[in-house]
């Protein structure tokens, strides 16, 4: 088990180009929560990822981190923050014509956690080859990462995170242009992750179908404000989402796991 962080907002707003794109009244995320971050495109996801992370800093308002002010950190301190946060961006985010190899891709993890010009040593390598081992690919490590498949990727991008040993584990839009099953095995990896070693885990998401649904709670961000928050069940069948997204969900409960099916609202009447 690790530690793990929590964040909380309070009145929290931005405004760019005369246009108010955060306004957060209230937010608190323990640690140890698994929150699944879900919204349109342009909701504001990433403003508040941001925010969290202490990349933007709001025009008004307090965020704390392990209830630390974000605004009285210094640029060394921040610098130290991010230390403590595993990032996971979508896959085509990463640029895979880099000729680096796996192993040199996963590795990159353990650079935030040395001082400056300090090399990488044998714990970090087996840091690094423990994730691979774990999630399945430490026969591909001497391939380059252009090689492999778009979920292969995804997952040496999550070895590389967790070799980092994050407090905060955010995943932005992780699934985003896998296939079906990929989807469902990235997921499951990061459920799986979260219930091991209880770290705080933020999963970003517009596709409401590959949500995880063992997330301790969902939050539905609409035009920068928090439409809904509460279980994940709750707020998937909840009328905030069905006006949001303009679907109806439904949670089908099958083996190996629910499937969640939606369908336009426009077609409830037919139905």
């Amino acid at each position: 088990m690790t530690s793990a962080a929590s964040i909380a907002l309070s009145g929290v707003a931005i405004t760019r180009s005369r246009r108010r794109i955060l306004d957060v009244d209230a937010l608190r995320i323990d640690g140890g929560q698994f929150i699944n971050l879900i919204g349109t495109n342009g909701a504001g996801k990433t403003t508040l990822l941001n925010v969290c992370c202490g990349l933007t800093r709001p025009d008004c308002g307090t965020v704390t981190f392990d209830r630390v002010d974000l605004c009285t950190f210094s640029g060394w301190g921040k610098s130290r923050l991010r230390k403590r946060i595993g990032y996971i961006p979508q896959r085509a985010d990463y640029n895979a014509e880099l000729p680096f190899t796996v192993r040199e891709v996963a590795v990159m993890g353990r650079t935030a956690r040395k001082p400056l010009g300090v090399p990488l040593g044998r714990t970090d390598y087996a840091v690094t080859d423990h994730w691979l081992d774990t999630l399945g690919i430490a026969d591909r490590r001497g391939q380059t990462f252009r090689s492999l498949s778009g979920g292969e990727q995804q997952k040496v991008l999550i070895a590389r995170a967790m070799a980092q040993e994050p407090e905060l584990l955010i995943l932005d839009e992780p699934v985003a242009s896998l296939d079906l099953n990929w989807k469902f095995q990235i997921i499951e990896i990061v459920t799986q992750l979260h219930a091991q070693l209880r770290l705080t885990v933020i999963l970003v998401s517009h596709e409401i179908q590959s949500l995880p649904l063992a997330a301790d709670r969902t939050i539905l961000l609409h035009n920068g404000r928090i439409t809904a928050d509460g279980p994940t069940r709750d707020i998937l069948t909840s009328p905030e989402l069905a006006q949001v997204y303009q679907t109806r969900v439904r949670i089908v409960e099958t083996e190996p796991q629910p499937y969640v099916y939606c369908q336009p609202a426009a077609g409830e009447g037919g139905s």
